[in-house]
C-alpha cells in the first residue's frame, strides 16, 4: 500500500488500483434567483489545493448540457463486459477535467475501456475568467444528471470549476463523490489512447443528418458479435453500412457503439471520420462552443488497456536529455508543435516527436484529432504505476535481468536478437518500422496489439547498449 500527496492516495491492491478523492464540499445545486441558475462542481485538486481553474457562464446550457450528459452516459456504459467484474468496474466513471487557460477538455472511457469520449469545451461557449490551468476529476451522480438535463439555452448558468460554486435553478441539491475503485485498465487506456490517436488519418466527412439516419439503424446492443467489422462507405452526400470492404470505406468494430452518438447529432454539422490500418476508429464531432470526440477500439471485446500500442514508447528511457528538455518546455499549452518545438529546443523534430509520445505514456500529454497535434495536460494519476502493471513489460524486464538476450546489428540499425524462452529460443528482428517474433503471441496478433515481451526485451538492451 502506497500514498502519494495530501489530496488522493494510490493503493494498489491485485487488479485495482483504488484512488481516494477528498473534495472540500458536496457539489450542489442552487438558486437564489428564478432568473439566475448556477451549478457548483466539487474538485479533488489540481496544481494547488483545490484551485479555480475558471469561473464564469455557459453561452449555451442546453447545448452544453446535452453534450456534458452524453459523455456522462458513456462513463457509465459497458459495450462489453465479463458478468464477474462488472460490478466492480460501475464505480470507475469520473471524468477528468483540464483547463489549459483557454479551454475545458472533459476525458472519460466506457466501463469496459473500449470507447474513450472527450468533450473539448473552447472560448466560444465559455464567458468568464480563466484564473488557473491544471487537471482534476469531478463528479457527475444522478443528481447532477438530473439539473444538466433540465437546462434550456435562455437560462443563465454559470460555471466555477474549483473550491467555490456554479449555481443552477431547480432548489438546492447535492451531489456528493464517493471514494472509487479505479481500475488498472484505466491507467493503462489513457496512455494507450494518445498513441493509438496520433497514428489515426482523416478519412471521410459526413454531414451529420446523414450519420444521424444510420445511427437511427443500429440496435441498442450490439447483437453481432463483439469482433464483427462493418463498413461506413461513402454513398452520394451520405454514407451506407456494408459488410464488404472498399476502398473508401472506413472499416468499424461492433458499430453499434456509434448509438451512444445519437442524442448529440442535433447539434453537429458534419462529422469528421477518422482511421488507422489498426482498425481503431474516431469520430470528431465539431460544434460552435468545441468539439466531441468518440474513439472506438477494434471490437467490443477489446479494451484500449489490453492493446500495448504504447510499450515501445514505455520502454524508453525517461532520463534522456531531449526528453528532459521537451518535459521542461510543456506550459499548458494548446496545441504542441514539434517544428516549433525542435526551433526553441535546438533539437532534430524526430526527437521530439519521439519525445511527445513518451510523454503520452507518462499521462503529461494528449492528443487532438482536431488540431492533428499533442496538448499538455496532467493525468491525476501517478502513471509510473502503468509500466509496472504491464505484464508485458515486467516479463521484458525480467529476461534482460536474467540476461536471456543475444543481441546483434544490421546495417541501418536493425535489430536480430535471440530470446530465451520456456520452450527454445525466440528470434526477433527489429527495423525502423516495424517488427517480428516467431512466439505465438506475434503470430496470433501480428503486432496489432503491440510489441511482444521478447520484442520489448530486444529493445531495451539495444537501450542499454547505446548508453555504454
Amino acid at each position: 500500500m502506497g500514498r502519494t500527496g495530501g489530496t488522493a492516495g494510490f493503493f494498489i491492491l491485485a487488479a485495482t488500483v483504488s484512488v481516494e478523492y477528498q473534495y472540500p464540499f458536496a457539489s450542489v445545486l442552487v438558486s437564489d434567483a428564478p432568473s439566475k441558475r448556477h451549478l457548483q462542481l466539487a474538485t479533488s485538486g489540481g496544481i494547488e489545493k483545490n484551485p479555480y481553474f475558471f469561473t464564469g457562464q455557459f453561452r449555451n446550457p442546453k447545448r452544453v448540457a446535452d453534450f456534458l450528459l452524453n459523455l456522462s452516459a458513456i462513463s457509465r456504459t459497458r459495450f462489453f463486459s465479463p458478468g464477474e467484474i462488472r460490478e466492480r468496474m460501475l464505480a470507475a466513471a469520473d471524468p477528468v477535467v483540464t483547463s489549459d487557460g483557454r479551454r475545458l477538455r472533459f476525458e472519460v472511457f466506457s466501463v469496459c475501456s473500449g470507447v474513450y469520449a472527450r468533450l473539448d469545451l473552447n472560448e466560444r461557449g465559455l464567458d468568464g475568467d480563466w484564473i488557473s490551468k491544471g487537471t482534476t476529476n469531478v463528479d457527475f451522480n444522478p443528481p447532477m444528471r438530473s439539473a444538466l438535463s433540465s437546462l434550456m439555452n435562455s437560462d443563465q448558468v454559470s460555471l466555477r470549476v474549483g473550491a467555490d460554486r456554479v449555481e443552477i435553478e431547480h432548489g438546492e441539491h447535492a451531489v456528493v463523490e464517493k471514494q472509487v475503485k479505479l481500475p488498472v485498465r484505466w491507467l493503462k487506456s489513457f496512455v494507450e489512447v494518445q498513441v493509438y490517436q496520433s497514428k489515426l488519418k482523416p478519412q471521410m466527412e459526413v454531414p451529420a443528418l446523414e450519420l444521424a439516419k444510420v445511427l437511427r439503424t443500429l440496435p441498442q446492443q450490439n447483437i453481432l458479435q463483439a469482433g464483427t467489422i462493418t463498413y461506413l462507405t461513402p454513398q452520394d452526400r451520405g454514407v451506407r453500412l456494408s459488410q464488404r470492404e472498399s476502398a473508401a470505406a472506413v472499416p468499424i468494430g461492433a458499430i453499434s457503439r456509434l448509438k451512444a452518438l445519437e442524442p448529440i447529432m442535433k447539434h453537429v454539422g458534419a462529422v469528421r471520420v477518422h482511421s488507422s490500418p489498426h482498425a481503431i476508429t474516431a469520430f470528431e464531432l465539431p460544434f460552435e462552443d468545441g468539439s466531441f470526440h468518440f474513439v472506438m477500439s477494434p471490437n467490443a471485446a477489446r479494451g484500449f488497456s489490453g492493446e500495448g500500442q504504447a510499450l515501445s514508447e514505455l520502454a524508453q528511457k525517461l532520463g534522456t536529455e531531449a526528453l528532459a528538455r521537451v518535459r521542461s518546455a510543456l506550459v499548458w499549452q494548446e496545441k504542441l508543435d514539434p517544428a516549433k518545438l525542435s526551433a526553441d529546443l535546438g533539437l532534430p523534430e524526430e526527437e521530439i516527436t519521439a519525445a511527445l509520445q513518451v510523454l503520452g505514456t507518462r499521462g503529461l500529454v494528449g492528443f487532438d484529432l482536431a488540431e492533428q497535434a499533442f496538448f499538455h495536460r496532467e493525468l491525476p494519476f501517478d502513471l509510473e504505476l502503468v509500466e509496472e502493471l504491464h505484464p508485458r513489460m515486467q516479463k521484458a524486464r525480467e529476461i534482460v535481468h536474467d540476461s536471456g538476450v543475444r543481441l546483434s546489428r544490421k546495417n541501418g540499425g536493425e535489430i536480430e536478437a535471440y530470446i530465451k524462452g520456456s520452450q527454445g529460443d525466440h528470434y526477433v528482428q527489429i527495423t525502423a518500422d516495424n517488427f517480428r517474433c516467431t512466439c505465438d503471441w506475434f503470430a496470433k496478433h501480428q503486432g496489432e496489439r503491440g510489441p511482444c515481451s521478447h520484442v520489448l526485451a530486444a529493445e531495451l538492451c539495444a537501450q542499454a547498449e547505446e548508453e555504454k
